[in-house]
């Protein structure tokens, strides 16, 4: 449950006619603000703008390098230019919602309340149901970690009635929301606190654009590491009958030419490879007297993870359940998903009990950390994912068995490029005891350039925590300490 909303012990008439005579309960929470000093967000802005409706029929089946930025774009913190709808070029130059750098978006209906940040230049326009904001820089950040936590999307709620299959806010309905800033009573000098919670976001927009740098560079050194093999592949050809047999399946891209050249290239190098065996792999499994909360509502929910949970090589956000079942998840497993992004996954690192759903698979292939990181990076570099990808087998809803899975070649890299690769993923770095408001941010962004995707990864889901902590603080006008 949301720790912004109060149920009020009653409601009026006028409560009911203006939430279109409906009677849900749900329609009559409230946000509970003890603190006075409140902005409304369109005091805050220097310029805002909606998105606009395009017809799918321009929407292209190619890469085109010109976007039309969807919901999809904004599953992270900050903005995904790898998804989204391609258009035509003449869209682009003719539409007037262009998108730049620093522009903060924030959806109105899907996804209600669900933020980004544009942190790099490129031609995209914005889709209908979105809203752009170009606020002072002095408060962006400050803005934008309401919207971090669960209380812009709790005001969203309240100000829009649910009366359709989803709730619609309107462009009005986010310009009405109040934002509440530090007052006295959280710290004698309040500005210190805004500008304290400004860093923590601008710490995790920095970790999320290393994880994407650093996932680039595992990528990287897979590709050019098997294609720099002076092997000589073999010429792909068309596959015969008997090949056709033999794989038993006409319903997969196994018999494509970018597998064979994968393939071919994994097969040749130098170095070796190896498949998994089926003792290493199990589904994962879905109790039978689970209970599911978006909250860890006491020390008996465990965490629980299925494939909307995974975005790439991270954890984008945590669910729990109740269960007293055993699970198959255990400190050095990997787990990967075995549907939708078929390819993404999460290596585990904690003696916590850990669930996950039978849309997974679980591997304990290696007992060596590093062997395993190794054999998890490579599963979930674009080679891998493209190999899983072909291997699925493809039904009502394409699903990767194990069995798949050990048909898979696994290069067997030289020791260099593995640790190089395992670095990458893998590296802890103590943080800097003296930081202070001043220096915290460069001694941050120095840092992350350092730790792994594994640990910049669950130190988002700490500065989170922190950040809805101060959030709450500000709003109850309680004491806030400054701890960086």
């Amino acid at each position: 449950m949301s720790t912004f909303l109060i149920k009020p012990q009653s409601i009026n008439k006028s409560d009911i006619l203006g939430k279109v005579h409906s009677l849900h309960p749900s329609e009559y929470k409230k946000i509970s603000i003890k603190n006075p000093n409140l902005k409304s967000i369109g005091k805050l802005v220097e310029f805002e703008g909606v998105g606009e409706q395009i017809d799918v029929d321009e929407y292209l089946k190619f890469n085109s390098n010109y976007k039309l930025v969807t919901i999809s774009n904004m599953q992270k913190c900050i903005i995904d230019i790898n998804k989204g709808e391609n258009i035509a070029p003449k869209t682009y130059n003719l539409s007037s919602k262009k998108l730049k750098k620093g522009d903060i978006l924030i959806s109105r209906n899907a996804s209600l309340g669900k933020i980004t940040y544009v942190n790099k230049n490129f031609k995209g326009i914005l889709n209908g149901g979105i809203s752009v904001l170009r606020i002072e820089d002095c408060y962006k950040f400050f803005v934008f970690a309401f919207f971090m936590v669960d209380y812009g999307v709790d005001y969203l709620t309240v100000l829009t009635s649910g009366g359709g299959t989803q709730q619609n806010a309107k462009r009005q309905n986010l310009l009405d929301v109040k934002v509440p800033f530090p007052t006295l009573c959280n710290h004698k000098n309040p500005e210190l606190v805004t500008k304290y919670v400004s860093l923590l976001v601008q710490n995790i927009i920095d970790k999320e654009e290393q994880i994407e740098i650093k996932s680039k560079s595992i990528d990287k050194i897979f590709l050019d590491e098997l294609t720099n093999e002076k092997n000589s592949s073999p010429v792909y050809k068309h596959p015969t009958i008997s090949k056709l047999k033999s794989g038993n399946r006409l319903d997969t891209i196994i018999y494509s030419k970018r597998y064979f050249r994968y393939d071919s290239l994994i097969k040749s190098y130098k170095n070796g490879y190896f498949f998994l065996e089926l003792s290493d792999i199990v589904p994962g499994k879905t109790p039978k007297d689970y209970y599911y909360s978006n909250y860890k509502k006491s020390e008996k929910f465990y965490e629980w993870v299925t494939p909307k949970n995974i975005d790439g090589r991270r954890l984008d956000f945590k669910t729990y359940i109740h269960t007293k079942a055993n699970t198959k998840i255990k400190k050095n497993s990997i787990v990967l998903n075995a549907i939708r992004y078929v390819g993404n996954g999460i290596y585990i690192d904690s003696d916590d009990q850990i669930y996950s759903n039978q849309n997974t698979l679980i591997l304990n292939k290696f007992s060596i950390k590093e062997e395993q990181i190794y054999l998890y990076s490579f599963l979930t570099s674009e080679i891998g994912k493209y190999m899983q990808l072909a291997q699925r087998n493809f039904g009502i809803v394409p699903i990767l068995y194990k069995e798949n899975l050990s048909k898979i070649p696994i290069p067997k890299l030289k020791a260099c490029k593995k640790g190089d690769i395992v670095n990458l993923y893998y590296n802890k770095i103590e943080p800097q005891k003296k930081a202070t408001l001043d220096n915290y941010l460069e001694q941050e962004i120095k840092r992350n350039k350092l730790l792994g995707i594994h640990q910049l990864n669950n130190e988002i889901f700490e500065l989170k925590d922190k950040i809805k902590n101060i959030i709450n603080k500000i709003i109850k006008e309680d004491e806030i300490e400054i701890q960086l």
